[in-house]
């Protein structure tokens, strides 16, 4: 690795924990330059501005689930094993991503549709969330024709379980928990599995 892909991994790392734990809209690039004892300037010369810092750490971390997601759908395991590691995965991201989810559901049109968000999410985080939603299809298509899974609308299933999941971090007036992962797996089994 050169100087400079040290250093712009090192902004990404920083500016990642900066994100995860405040927010966007809470995250000072100011803040993240004095911890690396660099200048603001120099996150520009990586980075032309805080959105598209923040969507290359979103990329990063989902082009990292769907790895593991692909790896999952792939396996020889069980359909019912899979599906509960996929949840695992998602819960596992959504947990840590938790404080950033919160910021960006409170104005998600002003968020999404920001000028400089609107054509990176496009381009980068879309297509990601979109072969997300593919694989789970697989992966409840193959439960339903190995008869483990009820045979249901798998449209329907694959939204009901990204919504249930990203409706648990969107509730504002309890902090979620991650032992609640248990509980929404359950749920989500007990609707799927045949017997």
């Amino acid at each position: 690795m050169t100087d400079k892909s040290i250093k712009k991994e090192r902004i990404i790392e920083i500016a990642r924990n900066h994100f995860y734990e405040k927010g966007y809209y809470k995250t000072n690039l100011d803040e993240i330059a004095k911890e690396l004892n660099i200048a603001k300037g120099t996150i520009y010369n990586y980075f032309k501005s805080k959105s598209n810092l923040f969507v290359t750490i979103v990329e990063e971390d989902l082009k990292n689930v769907l790895e593991d997601v692909r790896k999952i759908v792939n396996s020889i395991e069980e359909p019912k094993v899979k599906i509960e590691r996929f949840i695992d995965i998602l819960w596992d991201k959504l947990y840590e991503f938790r404080n950033v989810l919160k910021m960006v559901e409170i104005s998600q049109k002003e968020f999404i549709f920001e000028e400089d968000i609107f054509p990176l999410y496009m381009d980068k985080i879309y297509p990601i969330v979109s072969e997300l939603k593919v694989l789970l299809r697989k992966l409840i298509m193959e439960g339903i024709h190995k008869g483990q899974f009820k045979n249901l609308e798998i449209s329907a299933v694959s939204y009901f379980i990204g919504l249930s999941i990203k409706a648990f971090f969107m509730r504002f007036e309890d902090p979620v928990r991650y032992e609640d992962k248990e509980v929404i797996k359950e749920i989500i089994l007990r609707g799927l599995l045949t017997c």
